[in-house]
C-alpha cells in the first residue's frame, strides 16, 4: 500500500502491536493549486505484527504488489514477469533479514 507523510517515514517503525515497513520512498512537492499545500513523502508500506516470523514479513512485503493469482501467473509466465517478481521476492527477504537482524 502506498502512504504519504510529512516527513520521510523510518524504514522500520513500531507502532503499537505492529510493525510498518517502508520503501521506495518519493519526495512530493506542494500542489500549487491547493491552498496550503506543503511536500512531503509517499512510500510502500507493508504492515504485520512486530513478532511476525521471517516468513509472514516477506509474505506481508509480497502482498503490497502481487496477490497469490499474480504470483503464480508471474512464475508461470515466466520471461521479465517473473524476474522482475523474483527480484522483487528477493528484495523482501532482504528486508526481512534486515529486520531480524535489527531486533
Amino acid at each position: 500500500m502506498r502512504v504519504t507523510s510529512n516527513d520521510k517515514l523510518e524504514k522500520f517503525q513500531i507502532v503499537g502491536p505492529k510493525l510498518r515497513i517502508h520503501w521506495g520512498y518519493e519526495e512530493t512537492t506542494p500542489d500549487p493549486e491547493i491552498e496550503g499545500s506543503t511536500g512531503g513523502w509517499s512510500c510502500e508500506e507493508a504492515v504485520v505484527k512486530k513478532t511476525a516470523s521471517r516468513s509472514e514479513v516477506i509474505e506481508a512485503i509480497i502482498a503490497t504488489q502481487y496477490t497469490i493469482s499474480e504470483e503464480i501467473a508471474a512464475i508461470n509466465n515466466g520471461g521479465a514477469e517473473y524476474e522482475d517478481y523474483q527480484a522483487f521476492r528477493q528484495f523482501a527477504k532482504n528486508t526481512a533479514d534486515d529486520w531480524l537482524a535489527s531486533v
